[in-house]
Order: structure tokens, then C-alpha cells, then sequence
């Protein structure tokens, strides 16, 4: 009895180890498709920096990377970055859209915060503001 019990676990679990390897594989795929490109930035793809009036925030500028098919297709196209809001001390306060791929000039068209106003602007074919106030705090 205790022999056919043991089967029984293993065959189950056979079973179910190849159902979740397939939907990790089919998460993992998923995530190259879309995310990947702005996933993973640093002083490696860093492109630019532009500090505010007042220093208490800057905004970094990276370069996608060509991890995806929308990547390497938005590179082609000549939109290549993304853009990173962070706080005096370094700690990231806001990301772009990871869709978003912009050209190399709009680090410009941002209107960053400062101590007084805890909302940025950026040009993403309209005006858009961002409200910043949970993430400072």
C-alpha cells in the first residue's frame, strides 16, 4: 500500500511540475516581450542628466536596451530613451511608461518639481501631470 502511495505522489507531481514549468516558461516570455528593454538601467546606459531649479530632484536619461522585438524595432525608429525622476538622496520617485520610447531631446520637455510643487510635467504628444506627493513621502 505504501508503495502504490508513493506512485501516486509522484505521478501527480510529475504532472503539475510540467504545468508550472510552462506557465514560468510562458511569464518569462511574456516579461522579455515587454519589459525588459527599460527593466534594468544604470551608469552602463545612462545618456544624460538634468537637474531642477532648486536641486532637490534630477531626472536621468537612459538608453534602451535592444533585449526585445518592440525594442530593437523602436531603436530602429530612433526612439531610444526613457526617463528616470529621482530625489536629492538618490531614490528613484518616478519612471517613464515602459512603452514609452522617446527621442533624445525631450529631456527638455519636462517641468520638474521642486520643494514647493510635489508635480512634474512631461510632453507625451499632450502635456501630462504627474503628482508626486505619495511617492516623497
Amino acid at each position: 500500500m505504501k508503495h502504490n502511495i508513493h506512485i501516486f505522489f509522484k505521478n501527480i507531481l510529475c504532472k503539475n511540475a510540467v504545468f508550472i514549468k510552462i506557465i514560468l516558461v510562458l511569464i518569462m516570455v511574456m516579461w522579455w516581450w515587454f519589459f525588459s528593454s527599460s527593466s534594468f538601467y544604470g551608469d552602463f546606459n545612462l545618456s544624460g542628466t538634468r537637474e531642477g531649479r532648486d536641486g532637490e530632484y534630477y531626472m536621468n536619461m537612459y538608453e534602451h536596451l535592444p533585449t526585445t522585438p518592440l525594442a530593437v524595432y523602436e531603436l530602429i525608429q530612433g526612439k531610444r530613451y526613457f526617463y528616470v525622476l529621482y530625489n536629492r538622496q538618490g531614490r528613484k520617485i518616478w519612471h517613464s511608461p515602459y512603452y514609452a520610447y522617446g527621442y533624445g531631446n525631450l529631456v527638455t520637455d519636462f517641468v520638474l518639481p521642486t520643494k514647493n510643487s510635489n508635480s512634474f510635467k512631461y510632453y507625451d504628444e499632450e502635456w501630462k501631470t504627474v503628482d508626486i506627493t505619495n511617492k516623497i513621502n
